[in-house]
Parts: C-alpha cells; structure tokens; sequence
C-alpha cells in the first residue's frame, strides 16, 4: 500500500468508561493512537456512543465526543463531519458502529475496522457488510474470531484480516483478602440475552465439587439481568453461602479476587478472546476454559485447563476445579506459567505493536 502521512485519526466507540472487554480495548487503542499522533503533530477525535461526559483521565489533546445513547447524534457527527479525505482515517471500534463511518469514507476517509466475536459472527446488516467491503484494514482480537467469521459470511472470506490479541497491563498489587477460604472465581457480565459465559454450567457442578472439597465456594463477580435469575437457581441448588455473588466491584476489589482465587472458571462457548483469562493469569491464577478461542491464549496442563463441560456432564471441568483447589503443586506450577505467557506474550507493548504494523503506523506515523 502507498504511504500516506495522516494528519487526523477519528475512532468510533461504544464508550470508554465501561469495564468490559470492548471499553478496554477501546482505551487501548485511544493510547496507542494518541501516542501516534502527538508524535506527528496530527489530530485524535474520539467518538463515544455511550458516554455521557468526557471520561476522567483522557488526554485533554484528544478531541472528544459524547452521544450519551443517542445512536442519531452518533449519525449526525458521520452525516455532517467536514474535512475528511484520504489523510484521516476512521478506526471503527465494533462492527455495529460502522455505518457511521460510510459517509466519511465518501469524502476520501479509510476505514480500519476491530473485531471482536459474536457481533460477527452472524449476519450483518446491509451497512455494516457495506462498510466492512470497503474497510482498508481489518482487525480482530483472535484468530477464532476469523475463522468464524469467514464461515459466517462466505462473500467475505477473501478479505484479509490481521489478527492482534489485546493485551494486559502488570497486575498493581492489591489489598487484603476479599474473600475467605478457598474458591473458584468467574467474571462476566450476566446476561439473558448472552448466555454462554458458563454460569449455569458452574452452578450445575459446583455441588460435585463441595463433595470433594467441602468449603469451597464460587465467586461470582459482575452484574446483569440474569442475575436474579442465576441467584434463583443456587437457592434451589442449595448452594446458599458456597455461592458467592460480588455485583460490580471496583478495580482494587477485582485485582485482589483474582490474586486470591484458587482458579479462574470461565468455561464460556461464545468468546472472541476473553480478557477475562489474561486479567486472572496476570495475578498468576490458573484459567479453566472451554475449546476455542481461549486455547489462543492457554495451554492446556501447562498454564491452564480447556475442557469440555459439554461432553460429560461436566466431570472433567468438575475435577479439573478440584484439583486446583487441593493440588498447591500444581497449582503453583501453572500459575508460574501462566505469568510468564502473559509477559512473553500479551504485554501492552506487543499489542500496539501489532496494531502499529496492522495500521502501518511507522517511526514517523504514516499509514501505508
């Protein structure tokens, strides 16, 4: 591709002040761009569609916009934004977003397009498959997200997709215990409406794990619409106080539950990546997941455990808990591990270094 100097950068996001997944990607790539840019001398706008005020913290160099939920003032910013051609480009931070973009593209703009997992992972609306045909570059978060997303949309498998894995920060030590006793821990947003993340394959085992490990508990961190519904169902498990049900905690709180945990126990079926698994081996705690994405990020016996809950009722994902609940050698030995593929491999410098190439951001920020 032929160099072009960039004078100014637009990314669209569904909002910065969140803590899930998407948020902290979205702040990454806000840096990492910013960092671009102050280099150069050249513009950053960012362009949030949940935010409601600019978020505490964020460079007051960038330009900032806040839709507060409305998805029309979010359009009207792409229908009415001036000086747009080939020196700006449009980092488009969820597919669903990308429609905003497409009258910028019609005014010379190029389009670098993120993907996650789900979201494309079915069919697309008209805008949204328009935007990604037309896209100059495109990223996901993990070669999983790829794969299904060729097969997804076979009209789309030649278009090429680079793959950059998000990264972590080092874990800031935390404060006291959070919980006591030994326990198992999941994070994750509670949804009705997404219930893969394996909340109700936990609770359906978690019974089979107190035979073998009496005090055992599973903490459950995040909130959602579903909760109730999960807290209904311990209840009836008699799982009332081996169940423990955090809500949203702050970042202190989370950096100490995953340091404390004796495993993290996510054994998702719908994952683009999992943050969630880097966060928890970067405070040296041990992941058990499920086949998929996640076994981009974890070895099986060497810094973690994928098992399949599906394939026997769970008995495998049962005992793997368990042993990491009782096994301190084993346990040790993979938290070891897993701390040092979070430094050999998913540090914050190797992702923007990634996306650096995959934007071909060079020492004197073009795009090429």
């Amino acid at each position: 591709m032929e160099a072009v100097a960039t004078s100014r950068v637009i990314v669209l996001t569904p909002g910065l002040a969140g803590s899930d997944g998407i948020a902290e990607v979205s702040r990454q790539y806000v840096a990492l761009l910013a960092d671009a840019m102050r280099a150069t001398g050249g513009a950053l706008e960012v362009w949030s569609l949940t935010d409601a005020v600019r978020p505490e913290g964020l460079d007051p160099a960038i330009g900032f916009r806040a839709a507060a939920g409305s998805r029309v003032r979010f359009a009207w910013w792409g229908l009415t934004c001036a000086a747009v051609g080939a020196r700006t480009l449009v980092v488009g931070l969820h597919v669903h977003l990308l429609a905003v973009a497409l009258p910028l593209l019609r005014r010379g703009a190029r389009l670098a397009a993120v993907m996650y997992g789900i979201e494309v992972w079915k069919p697309l609306r008209r805008r949204e498959r328009a935007a990604l045909e037309r896209a100059w570059c495109r990223i996901a978060i993990s070669r999983h997200t790829v794969d299904r997303f060729h097969a997804t949309h076979p009209e789309l498998a030649t278009a090429a997709v680079r793959v950059c894995h998000p990264g972590v920060p080092p874990v800031v030590p935390a404060g006291d215990r959070a919980i006591d006793g030994p326990y198992a821990l999941i994070v994750g947003r509670m949804s009705a409406a997404e219930r893969y993340k394996g909340h109700d394959a936990l609770l359906d085992i978690w019974p089979r794990v107190r035979e073998s490990v009496a005090d055992a508990r599973l903490v459950i961190a995040g909130d959602g619409d579903d909760r109730a519904r999960l807290e209904a169902v311990a209840r009836g498990a008699g799982l009332t106080g081996a169940v423990v049900f955090t809500g949203r905690v702050d970042a202190p709180t989370l950096a100490a539950l995953y340091r404390d945990a004796s495993a993290f126990v996510m054994p998702s079926a719908g994952e683009g990546f999992g943050l969630v698994y880097l966060e928890a081996m970067a405070a040296g705690t041990p992941c058990v997941a499920r086949p998929g994405a996640p076994e981009e990020i974890i070895t099986h016996g060497v810094d973690g455990v994928i098992v399949d809950p599906e394939t026997d009722g769970g008995a495998r994902l049962a005992a793997a808990i368990i042993r990491l609940l009782t096994d301190a050698h084993w346990r040790a030995r993979l938290s070891a591990e897993a701390m040092a593929t979070i430094r050999d491999r998913f540090s914050p410098e190797q992702t923007q270094a990634c996306v650096r190439q995959a934007l071909g951001l060079d020492e004197v920020g073009k795009l090429c």
